[in-house]
């Protein structure tokens, strides 16, 4: 008895191509069913029943030795090939993988060693106008471009959803899909690519098994352009040869959890669909209520209630005019029937009152879609998936698509293990968790974070797991061997910080060791005032976390004397822009100094800053800034400070100097000016005894120092100043020679006349 074969050409991910495929399937009742799917992935797809398995999820198909080798093949529930499956356990049919396995793909001499969106391939959307030949007369676009072209349309997606995707389910259609593909392929002469040309010829191979197995009813399910070449009497020899002698690497298959927005073609996905989830949606519908019964309706309802949820004026009046308003907008562009283009043009008029700002909601939840798939624990994970798996299950922290605030208090300790998870997640590049600066009080013991679950991290968990097999053993091995790989003495001390925040205390000895190690040959102040700061904030979060910071507190107790020995001459001889580098340095150490309320340790700090303030060669914005941090400690008068400002605007100091000196002193705040007269009056001679040249000169460098002012700072300077302009000296404090003025009065009278002298 011959084989019955019937060839399926599906689009990957389509609601259309879905529906007709199971009216196929139930009218031609095949033994065995042939995917599009890499070969090795085919024990993973025989678990695709399982009800704990829930789309939109992934087949992740890696090589275990190197994992940036790897591909995500996304499911969703109506994608073709999800149906396929389905249908088969339903009906006891075999299911059998063709495409040419991911091993032999890796193991390509041209392979790349990095992450690639799918092992579905469709025909590439159109990068030119339909109809562009290239100097063979071959056509070099998209297929479905061009007989889209023909038949009137200007986007490819728009004609292939209007007469496939949105079309009833139809065991018919394959039928003219081989035809039209079959068309194609012989009109435009499209040259295939090497990897193509592989798998077509795998998928040959893997169809003359299956035939000569004796298998009464055979069906193939593949992406409609390969369709028309895959019969097994074509290429034998071909095939045999361009398959023999491939490399093979070992692979390993895995489920993940996808999200709609990593399946949609925005996201880069070559086989992606414009609006995953208006395609779920019509799909479901066409599988209960038959082809678009009440999908335009729902989808209107929806969007009206997602908008009311948002307190936006909507109502069952206005969905029902947007329906109607779809369907004009169809008729117009000469439409069976209204698309989600359609649809969200006529919400954007009638829910949105003409702007797409209200709409943007809508767009994300009912086209793209937010959903995350689930996979059930049971299935094969490496041992740090199970461990990470478990302790989200204890912490309750459920991966999400959506971006989620976490707010932490680290005083519970419940909280403080999930920000010890979260942090131990970011030493292994997994950034599930985003932290965000808190400031204020509650800033030692709270923290913010934004959490969203992207499908790609699963990936990053794999390879983590070279590190060790439980969160803590990975993010430890990890740290140490970052540390080891660190060269200055910077990256060491925030690496520190990190563990010390993850609770990683098997890491810590290694982490001191190599701080020490570069701290006793580092002789780059910038880099010892760089390394300062994040051990201060190391000390003030061990009170919170319960970590022990003693040997950190050893650590800075050698780093701050070689730092307050070396600051001086870092500060000597430097430009204005060398200066500013510095100058945040050196704020930041102040910071951390003040922090640490460490009493030896302030007064070789500001013993250090008094030396800067009075260097010859130190540059003006440097002294300035020691200058103000010195007075704002309480360590110099307001009279020390005077005379020192009186030094610095002195006539023999250098124009440029005195600005410098200016900006770095009242950087930040104008109280100064504000609250002691004398410093005020000081700066105001300096600037009315320079000539105007030099005014205009300098006005815009005295303009950065004065930036930062907040706006009742400039406001009671500007009173200050407009009312020592305004008072004029008392007359009599004027010393006038009244003798001598008399004589010239008779004189006057005759020249002005008697009145005016009055």
């Amino acid at each position: 008895m011959p084989t019955d074969l019937r060839l399926f050409g599906i689009r990957h991910h389509g609601p259309g191509s879905a529906a007709s495929l199971v009216a196929a399937l139930d009218d031609f009742r095949p033994d065995i069913v042939l995917l599009e799917c890499p070969a090795d992935a085919e024990a993973a797809l025989a678990t695709a029943t399982n009800p704990e398995l829930v789309p939109p999820v992934a087949l992740l198909v890696y090589n275990p030795k190197q994992q940036g080798q790897a591909s995500f093949l996304p499911f969703a529930s109506f994608s073709p090939e999800w149906q396929a499956v389905q249908w088969c356990a339903r009906n006891g049919a075999h299911v059998r993988c063709m495409d040419l396995p991911m091993s032999l793909r890796f193991g390509m001499k041209d392979a790349v060693a990095e992450l690639t969106p799918s092992a579905f391939t469709s025909p590439p959307r159109p990068p030119a106008p339909a109809g562009e030949r290239d100097r063979e007369g071959e056509v070099t676009i998209d297929p479905v471009a061009y007989i889209a072209r023909l038949a009137g349309y200007t986007d490819s997606e728009q004609w292939w959803e209007t007469h496939i995707e949105h079309a009833p389910g139809n065991a018919d259609t394959f039928a003219v899909v081989l035809d039209l593909m079959t068309t194609l392929r012989e009109e435009l002469r499209r040259p295939e690519t090497a990897e193509t040309l592989l798998r077509e010829a795998f998928m040959r191979e893997t169809l003359r098994a299956t035939l000569a197995q004796g298998y009464p009813r055979v069906a193939v399910v593949c992406g409609a352009w390969h369709t028309p070449v895959l019969r097994a009497e074509l290429f034998k020899k071909e095939d045999k040869a361009r398959l023999k002698g491939l490399k093979k690497v070992p692979t390993e298959t895995t489920w993940i959890p996808w999200t709609y927005e990593r399946l949609s073609f925005r996201s880069g996905y070559g086989a992606g669909v414009l609006s995953p989830a208006w395609y779920e949606l019509l799909f479901a519908e066409s599988c209960r209520t038959g082809p678009r019964a009440k999908v335009l309706t729902h989808w209107m309802v929806l969007a009206t209630r997602l908008l009311r949820g948002q307190d936006v004026d909507a109502s069952s009046a206005h969905a029902i005019e947007g329906v109607r308003l779809a369907a004009a907008l169809a008729a117009v562009r000469g439409l069976a029937l209204p698309g989600i283009d359609e649809l969200q043009e006529a919400a954007v008029a009638i829910l949105g009152g003409g702007y797409t700002e209200p709409l943007a909601l809508v767009h994300e939840e009912l086209v793209i879609g937010v959903k995350l798939g689930e996979v059930p624990a049971g299935l094969p994970a490496t041992p740090l998936q199970q461990d990470l798996s478990q302790q989200q299950k204890t912490l309750r922290l459920k991966p999400e698509a959506m971006s989620k605030p976490l707010d932490l208090d680290l005083r519970q300790p419940a909280q403080l293990d999930r920000s010890h998870l979260l942090h131990r997640l970011r030493l292994l590049d997994i950034n599930w968790g985003e932290p965000e600066d808190v400031t204020g009080a509650r800033s030692t013991f709270h923290e913010i974070w934004t959490l969203e679950w992207e499908p790609e991290m699963t990936l990053a968990v794999i390879e983590a797991g070279r590190w060790g097999n439980t969160v803590l053993a990975a993010a430890a091995a990890r740290a140490t061997a970052r540390a080891a790989e660190a060269t200055d003495l910077e990256a060491v001390s925030k690496l520190l910080e990190e563990a010390l925040r993850a609770d990683l205390s098997p890491a810590i000895p290694a982490l001191l060791a190599r701080l020490e190690t570069i701290g006793a040959g580092t002789r780059d102040v910038t880099h010892l005032l760089a390394a300062l700061p994040p051990l201060a904030q190391v000390l003030r979060y061990g009170n919170v976390r319960r970590t022990d910071t003693q040997q950190v507190a050893q650590v800075v107790q050698q780093l701050v004397p070689r730092l307050c020995i070396g600051l001086p001459a870092a500060c000597a001889g430097l430009n204005y822009d060398a200066a500013k580098s510095l100058l945040a340095r050196i704020e930041a150490t102040h910071q951390a100094i003040r922090l640490l309320q460490n009493q030896t340790h302030e007064a070789a700090w500001y013993a250090a800053l008094a030396v800067v303030q009075r260097h010859a060669a130190t540059n003006g914005l440097l002294a300035g800034t020691a200058a103000r941090m010195l007075f704002d400690a309480q360590q110099a008068s307001a009279i020390a400070t005077a005379a020192i400002l009186g030094l610095a605007l002195a006539p023999a100091q250098p124009t440029d100097y005195a600005t410098a000196w200016i900006e770095g002193f009242l950087r930040g705040s104008g109280l100064l000016l504000i609250h002691h007269r004398e410093l005020f009056n000081l700066l105001d001679g300096w600037l009315s005894e320079l000539a105007e040249d030099t005014f205009r000169e300098i006005v815009p460098l005295l303009r950065r120092a004065f930036t930062d002012f907040s706006l009742p700072e400039r406001r009671q300077i500007l009173e200050i100043a407009s009312a020592d302009v305004a008072t004029p000296a008392a007359a009599s404090e004027v010393d006038f020679d009244w003798e001598r003025g008399a004589r010239v009065l008779p004189g006057l009278r005759d020249l002005l006349g008697q009145d005016c002298l009055k």
